[in-house]
């Protein structure tokens, strides 16, 4: 393997482990840590938006350097590939756990988690809050599970 898919993997470990770190971070350790705050709303949009903007530039990373990581490795992108081999599934069922993510953070970033903080600001609605946490919940399990997918991957492909 050359020096560039060694850096590209090593990029996409570190973007992973921010992607799952971050969503990590603030309901054990934030939101614990500003309970009963009386700012404690602002704190909290204050810290999603500035996570947002990097968990997005983490998610775009993680894009390229996947595609990249298969292309370095001298695997082919044909549909024969991706359909006939375990290898070529777990990368299409990663796609698409990646696609999921996608769609889930942004109806969450955009949508629901401004809406629930704008809820919880007037009092009303608590059902934003619970889907925009829930959704934060999905979008960590299926991150927990690409990682998971990540580890099959690297070690050849084979459950």
């Amino acid at each position: 393997m050359s020096i560039g898919y060694y850096i590209s993997v090593f990029v996409h470990i570190v973007c992973g482990a921010f992607w799952i770190g971050g969503m990590l971070f603030l309901p054990l350790i934030i939101l614990p840590g500003i309970k009963g705050h009386p700012d404690r709303i602002n704190i909290l949009y204050k810290t999603g938006i500035k996570f947002r903007f990097y968990g997005w530039v983490a998610l775009s990373i993680l894009l390229i350097t996947g595609l990249l990581n298969i292309y370095l490795r001298g695997l082919p992108f044909t549909w024969i590939f991706f359909e006939k081999t375990n290898y070529g599934n777990l990368v299409i069922y990663k796609f698409f756990i990646f696609i999921s993510i996608i769609i889930i953070s942004a109806i969450h970033d955009f949508f629901i988690g401004d809406k629930a903080i704008e809820a919880m600001q007037k009092n009303l609605n608590p059902k934003l809050k619970y889907i925009a946490r829930w959704s934060g919940r999905i979008n960590l399990l299926l991150a927990l599970i690409m990682a998971f997918l990540g580890v099959i991957i690297s070690r050849g492909g084979n459950l």
